[in-house]
């Protein structure tokens, strides 16, 4: 299986994270997840190794919005990344570099 899509689009979280969002780290975040998100669509997630789908698990739990209002139009992503711990954020970007070193890896 090719891992290029989702080895592009997880680049482009961590390019995300990199550089300073001029509107904040919640909004840096919530582009990386549209990227991951993206990246992720379609999967066959079988054959990958456990850690790696337990990776996966843990970064779509962080992304997941139930329960979040987004009442002031900033998108549900940033509501509920402003409620967050900053350990929290820390390890969603340490997931999606793991994530992101992974896919880059698999490509020849």
């Amino acid at each position: 299986m090719s891992y290029s899509y989702p080895a592009e689009k997880f680049s482009s979280a961590l390019q995300a994270l990199m550089v300073p969002h001029p509107d904040g780290e919640h909004e840096a975040l919530g582009r990386a997840f549209l990227e991951c998100r993206l990246g992720l669509h379609r999967m066959n997630r079988a054959k990958l190794p456990d850690d790696i789908r337990t990776g996966i698990h843990q970064l779509e739990c962080f992304m997941d919005t139930t329960g979040f209002v987004d009442a002031d139009g900033e998108g549900a992503w940033v509501c509920m990344l402003k409620s967050r711990s900053a350990d929290d954020r820390a390890e969603v970007q340490r997931l999606i570099d793991k994530l992101a070193q992974w896919f880059a890896r698999q490509e020849p």
